[in-house]
């Protein structure tokens, strides 16, 4: 666990400070629609399910939007969006635009970076946008003076159990307390990672409001034939520069949730850092990086070079990589090799 004593009361004072200027962009709007990465995983949910709660104590009922196909998605998270459904509109992009005023409020949660989301390009459309976040920033983070964003948290439920807190919001459906620390168990790998003081007792605080423990490690149960897959991308890990350990797959469809996890797994290996590049169902190439939370490798610059993606020094990714060439394998493997020996350096490894 990261040491720091007074970590939790410092979250719990910005937080408080952070709340009055939420309050009012979510009391002086029209609308609100909230959104979060797309392929969205537990954190996104969890915490677009609690940022709806935080609206509906203020008499907004908001708009959630989710424009993946949501038939590409585990089957754990078509659960959670069925569970969001009952108590909110869940939209598309197209929804969005047959609806929008010119006094709208956007809240983008557990992501910063504009490209990311299906509203790329759309932001001015809003009046007032809103980030709440734990992945560091760059120039591709969307513009806007109204933002928490920190990297001293294990992930975005983490924060929106302290909101909650705050705002005083009781929820009687238990799912949304199961899904924050579904959230939470996530992004630490089972609190086996980049968890804080404040992680752990965010922890028994979700368990003490009735968090379904259960229902978690129901969650995070393993499918044979997905952890057949998994360990197929961890077999194929080479290390490169002797610290970093590489995996670039094609032969198979992987899901990104099976790339994060294989990630996961061989960082448990004796490195500094993974990254996990495989095809998936689409035609592209999913990438997720792990680190260590060292200073000998930046997982974070290294996704932003690769394909302008980014996160912290424990989790990263970057866009899903498209290839036309005929050795798209070896085109992507290179890519990251070139960056991990400094071959490959686009004037981003300073942002």
């Amino acid at each position: 666990m990261k040491s720091n004593e007074k970590q939790s009361v410092l979250l719990k004072q910005t937080l408080n400070e952070f709340r009055s200027v939420l309050t009012e962009s979510i009391e002086d709007c029209n609308q609100v629609f909230l959104i979060a990465h797309e392929k969205p995983d537990f954190d996104a949910i969890a915490s677009l399910g609690a940022a709806g709660l935080i609206c509906k104590k203020h008499k907004k009922a908001p708009y959630i939007i989710i424009n993946d196909n949501i038939d590409d998605l585990s089957d754990e998270i078509k659960e959670m969006i069925d569970k969001i459904k009952e108590k909110f509109i869940v939209i598309t992009v197209d929804d969005y635009e047959n609806n929008k005023t010119n006094n709208d409020l956007l809240i983008s949660l557990d992501v910063n970076k504009g490209f990311r989301t299906a509203l790329e390009g759309k932001y001015k459309q809003f009046k007032n946008i809103i980030i709440i976040d734990h992945h560091s920033e760059d120039e591709n983070t969307i513009k806007t003076k109204n933002k928490f964003i920190t990297l001293e948290v294990s992930s975005c439920s983490e924060i929106l159990y302290y909101l909650l807190n705050q705002y005083k919001i009781t929820s009687s459906d238990i799912s949304y307390y199961t899904f924050l620390l579904a959230g939470i168990y996530l992004d630490t790998n089972k609190l086996s990672k980049n968890k804080f003081p404040s992680t752990l007792e965010a922890v028994g605080g979700l368990i003490n409001k009735g968090a379904d423990q259960s229902k978690v490690d129901d969650f995070f149960a393993l499918d044979f034939e997905s952890d057949r897959r998994v360990h197929s991308l961890v077999d194929k890990t080479i290390p490169i520069n002797t610290t970093v350990l590489v995996s670039v797959s094609d032969d198979g469809l992987y899901t990104q949730e099976e790339i994060a996890k294989a990630a996961d797994y061989a960082l448990n290996y004796k490195c500094d850092a993974v990254i996990i590049a495989a095809k998936m169902k689409d035609g592209s190439y999913g990438v997720s990086a792990r680190g260590k939370g060292n200073d000998r490798i930046s997982i974070d610059n290294i996704m932003h070079i690769l394909n302008g993606g980014g996160g912290n020094s424990i989790n990263a990714s970057c866009p899903p990589i498209f290839k036309d060439s005929d050795d798209e394998l070896s085109d992507i493997k290179k890519d990251i090799v070139d960056i991990l020996t400094f071959k490959k350096i686009k004037g981003s490894e300073n942002k």
